[in-house]
């Protein structure tokens, strides 16, 4: 996050690190409080309490009364992340090593369950008028996302995966908990229907350009700022926005695999296959789509609020736009 906007949401990132880090309460077994603790002291952006924060204040609520949800969110997400990478084997996140490689698989599944235990401690303090609908939205949210887990995990062993079935994984593994993370903030503010449903759209739309972005940073972005191995996608053969448009354009110009290999693992190293991403243009082509759901969400956010510099969603989506990590 640059420094500009760390400043502008400074008191709003304190106060959802003090609600998380009330997390590692000293009545914890010790096993379950020092792994919480490490994994809760990892830098991040905190970009889902922030768009809830941020939806409840322009729709004209208080951000307050939507903070509980905002640290739920966040702890469902710090869930998925723990038990992402015991499923992917991943041994960095956020420059930290992974908590199943910091304790063991057993401390990481326990932590991820605790987590989403906590999140529901959090959520239950949402403001009584919004409360069902929160805690169902929520809910449902939880559902979605381990489907998309599922999806992801059931990609893998698909030889073949479109574009339009990736779309819909991500949605549910990935834009689900943006998008949850808007409407929770817009309900917890008092929004009318409209307004939820505007920002659903935008939260949903901000979610799919997220992550068609973030694949692209695991092949082209600079290693350092990325806090994890460039190019891990590559090396497990997943199948991302990237792999699937790279397949597709070499299938669209078969004379095109004279020169470059269908199956990617055919490539030597991973420096020949960026190569081929940038030669071929696909590294244009995948940003232009995410720039074109970022577009969509700008479209949706502007029926709200104005996009102006005192729009937080806004700004929110102009750091992710840029972003290099």
């Amino acid at each position: 996050m640059t420094v500009e906007l760390s400043a502008r949401f400074k008191p709003h990132l304190d106060l959802i690190e003090q609600h998380l880090l009330n997390c590692a309460s000293p009545e914890l077994p010790v096993s379950l409080r020092e792994p919480i603790r490490y994994f809760l002291s990892m830098p991040g952006k905190k970009i889902r309490p922030l768009l809830a924060l941020s939806a409840c204040e322009v729709v004209g609520g208080n951000s307050r009364d939507a903070l509980s949800a905002a640290t739920a969110i966040e702890l469902f997400h710090d869930f998925t992340l723990i038990h992402d990478d015991i499923m992917d084997q991943d041994e960095l996140r956020r420059g930290y090593r992974t908590m199943h490689v910091e304790y063991d698989e057993s401390t990481a599944i326990l932590v991820g369950d605790a987590m989403i235990g906590m999140a529901y401690r959090y959520l239950i303090q949402s403001p009584r008028p919004y409360f069902e609908s929160v805690v169902g939205i929520f809910t449902e949210a939880l559902v979605k996302v381990c489907e998309g887990q599922a999806l992801d995990k059931e990609f893998e062993k698909r030889s073949e995966v479109s574009l339009e079935a990736y779309l819909d994984m991500i949605g549910k593994k990935t834009a689900w908990l943006l998008k949850i993370a808007c409407s929770i903030g817009a309900t917890c503010g008092g929004a009318n229907a409209e307004q939820v449903q505007l920002l659903s759209e935008f939260g949903d739309c901000l979610g799919l350009g997220f992550q068609i972005q973030d694949d692209l940073l695991d092949f082209v972005a600079d290693q350092s700022k990325l806090g994890k191995q460039v190019g891990s996608d590559f090396r497990m053969d997943k199948k991302t926005y990237v792999a699937l448009k790279y397949r597709e354009i070499l299938r669209e110009n078969p004379a095109l695999q004279e020169q470059y290999p269908l199956h990617i693992p055919d490539y030597p190293t991973f420096t020949d296959f960026q190569k081929a991403l940038y030669e071929l243009g696909i590294v244009e082509a995948v940003q232009g789509v995410a720039d074109q759901y970022i577009r969509r969400a700008l479209d949706a956010l502007q029926q709200v609020a104005p996009l102006d510099d005192h729009n937080p969603l806004f700004a929110i989506t102009r750091f992710l736009q840029q972003r290099q990590y």
